[in-house]
């Protein structure tokens, strides 16, 4: 656990503990405060549900995004190392058929 995520889990115990100590002293009646005490964790609990599923769906877009971005990229180098390797091959072939008909010249002049 690094620095942040320990002074994070801080921060927020810290509050809940304030928030606590603060309904407990509240002019209200034990039963009260208990149900308040209890729906607040309630609702925090859901906030932090919802928030860590949207952090979720987040990291999960960005990773899939990748993904079709890589597959893209690895397309575009595939088409490029084959047009590479038909220009090499076509060249060669070019000066192959150079090579053959200087040899056939020389050949035939001699």
């Amino acid at each position: 656990m690094n620095k942040n995520q320990r002074f994070l889990i801080g921060t927020v115990g810290a509050l809940l503990t304030g928030v606590a100590i603060g309904l407990l002293v509240a002019p209200k009646n034990g039963k009260d405060t208990r149900k308040l005490i209890k729906n607040k964790a309630n609702d925090f609990s859901g906030t932090v549900k919802s928030k860590a599923g949207d952090l979720g769906g987040t990291a999960k877009d960005k990773y899939e995004k990748s993904l079709e971005e890589l597959a893209t990229l690895a397309d575009k180098l595939k088409e490029g190392f084959f047009k590479n390797i038909n220009s090499a091959k076509s060249k060669a072939e070019t000066v192959a058929d150079n090579v053959n008909d200087n040899v056939r010249g020389a050949i035939n002049n001699a």
